[in-house]
């Protein structure tokens, strides 16, 4: 079993067997929220596909199966599925018990967005710097303009998820363990080369657009869900 695929088995273990449990009951959820993973991870895989192909990263044989699709390792496919399982279990545990509804300021928001979108210009020879910075500045622009009663409990979702398991399954992916053969590694022309630990500050907000895109579709597809089971109740 490869390093990449025993950092998602242990990510997803704990989620999956917590939603059958009978005060979360998370497991009801699982038809639109497999179909909010599938949607969202349709982009990612193609962002993927194309930066690796330029590469602005790549993975190490040594940590994966060799299992490949387009030079993306099954791992990589199957990280589109599982952390944002695991992200999307946590927020709605917290919507459920009504915990860590974190209070934003919207003005705020459309700052870090207007901050985010000049360094993006300023770094635009960096495909992975200006890719993320323009896209997380448009999720903070839209968070901010949203009227969802439910991005306080996002927003600390994903600074709690940011805070310790992130920097865990990141960190290792990035050689927290193994620096001189990551399981993925970073071309240094492509980022502004400023580190947490062994993780490019980039996937930061390469996790929020992630997160984000899973969070919209997963709750509109529960809200589709809810609304059949209105009507034929």
């Amino acid at each position: 079993m490869s390093l990449y695929f025993k950092i998602l088995l242990f990510s997803f273990i704990i989620p999956f067997i917590f939603s059958f449990n009978s005060s979360i009951r998370f497991n009801r959820y699982f038809p639109p929220l497999f179909i909010a993973l599938l949607v969202s991870a349709i982009p990612f895989i193609v962002w993927d596909i194309y930066f690796t192909y330029l590469g602005v990263w790549g993975f190490n044989i040594k940590h994966h199966s060799g299992i490949l699709l387009s030079d993306l390792p099954l791992e990589e496919i199957l990280f589109f599925l599982i952390i944002p399982f695991c992200f999307l279990f946590t927020y709605f545990v917290f919507k459920k018990f009504k915990k860590f509804n974190l209070l934003y300021n919207k003005v705020l928001l459309r700052s870090f967005s207007l901050i985010l979108l000049v360094v993006g210009i300023l770094f635009y020879d960096k495909a992975y710097t200006l890719s993320v910075c323009l896209l997380s500045s448009l999720v903070l622009l839209n968070i901010s303009f949203s009227k969802s009663k439910w991005n306080g409990y996002f927003f600390s979702t994903y600074i709690i998820i940011s805070l310790i398991p992130m920097v865990i399954v990141n960190g290792i992916l990035t050689g927290l363990l193994d620096p001189n053969t990551p399981p993925v590694w970073y071309n240094n022309d492509e980022f502004i080369g400023v580190r947490f630990l062994t993780i490019p500050i980039e996937d930061f907000l390469y996790n929020l657009i992630l997160m984000y895109t899973n969070f919209i579709l997963f709750e509109f597809f529960s809200n589709k869900l809810l609304l059949n089971e209105n009507k034929r109740d």
